[in-house]
């Protein structure tokens, strides 16, 4: 399944708790709105952020670039494309509302959203070791992993190292709302996971209100009436990421580039070395609205009538623009400059201040 045009776009600015992150982006694109698409724009920012935190785990030695290969293997070599259109609707239309939530199935999502295989899917949510969790955004609060600011494998070794997470209940306030939160947490509550990740090595089962599990993960159910997760399927995949870093940073790359491309025909993105026509805004009218008739011809415009000169029957008014006339000849002729004439108002007297400093 397709996702609809500037779908990355969409997802940046409306997943819950991105508004932080949404906010100076946009300033800055106001910038260069006239240079490329907001989606080319936000694609550029995902490319370069993700590269400058698979930088920052090579400089934290977690990993070690494999001499003589080139591209760099610690890196995540993401395509630099564009032409991607702006809508022009909003982006809050029904295609795009169906964005993941803390409780939903990352393999169905992304399979169904996105055609992502299982092993895509957990890649990219490998991009949980950038960043943390605040409750006053999305009501979850705590780190991913030690460093937020590195991509790394580390969201699944912490994950598939036999940890124990136990499910803890939160009442936050969001909005002057309350709200319940479930969310995993290690023994030291020092690190957060909420359901979508546990989703990738576990079956939760059917979640009960507000996303409480009717499993327990560690340590094995000391009640009868408790039961322990089963792992999913997929669970190998999380096992495979945790053992080696380099392969999770090429298959966080590789995702990425699927991703951005989605919606979009082959040939219709180019490398940025590549001229072509500025960004033009997607036509295509929201859901549901009706489609615009062709506009009536314009009629050319018509040039308005001259007024007739009006003569000053004053013959005294008449003598004395003459002597002033007379009175100026005589200056000029004399060497006297004329007069200056007065700048025009408005923005083109601004432009015309500014060059003559």
């Amino acid at each position: 399944m397709s996702a609809p045009r500037d779908s990355f776009t969409a997802m940046i600015t409306f997943v819950s708790g991105l508004a932080n992150t949404w906010l100076p982006l946009k300033k800055l694109y106001n910038k260069y709105e006239n240079i490329c698409s907001r989606a080319d724009f936000f694609a550029l920012a995902c490319t370069v952020t993700s590269d400058y935190a698979a930088e920052r785990g090579e400089q934290e030695g977690l990993c070690v670039p494999t001499p003589g290969v080139v591209p760099n293997d610690c890196r995540t070599n993401m395509e630099i494309l564009w032409g991607r259109r702006t809508c022009a609707v909003p982006q809050l239309v029904t295609p795009v509302r169906n964005i993941p939530n803390a409780n939903e199935d990352p393999y169905k999502w992304f399979g169904e959203n996105m055609d992502m295989t299982p092993r895509e899917a957990v890649c990219l949510m490998g991009s949980h070791t950038l960043g943390k969790l605040r409750s006053n955004e999305t009501g979850f609060s705590g780190d991913y992993t030690p460093q937020m600011d590195v991509l790394s494998n580390e969201f699944f070794t912490m994950m598939a190292s036999g940890t124990s997470w136990k499910q803890h209940k939160k009442n936050v306030v969001i909005d002057e709302f309350p709200q319940t939160r479930f969310q995993w947490e290690n023994p030291d509550k020092t690190f957060t996971r909420v359901n979508s990740d546990m989703m990738l090595m576990y079956d939760l089962g059917k979640l009960r209100q507000h996303g409480e599990a009717e499993c327990l993960i560690e340590p094995l159910p000391k009640k009868k009436k408790e039961k322990h997760c089963k792992k999913q399927p997929h669970w190998v995949i999380v096992e495979e990421m945790a053992a080696d870093n380099k392969a999770f940073i090429a298959c966080f790359g590789a995702a990425m580039n699927k991703m951005m491309r989605n919606g979009y025909k082959e040939g219709e993105l180019v490398p940025t070395g590549q001229i072509i026509p500025p960004p033009l805004p997607d036509t295509t009218p929201a859901p549901g609205t009706a489609q615009p008739g062709p506009s009536p011809p314009v009629p050319p415009p018509r040039r308005p009538a001259r007024r007739p000169a009006r003569r000053n029957r004053n013959k005294k008014s008449r003598r004395k623009q003459k002597s002033k006339g007379r009175k100026r000849n005589r200056l000029q002729l004399v060497g006297n400059p004329a007069p200056t004439p007065r700048p025009p108002a408005g923005p083109l007297s601004l432009l015309t201040n500014l060059l003559s400093i």
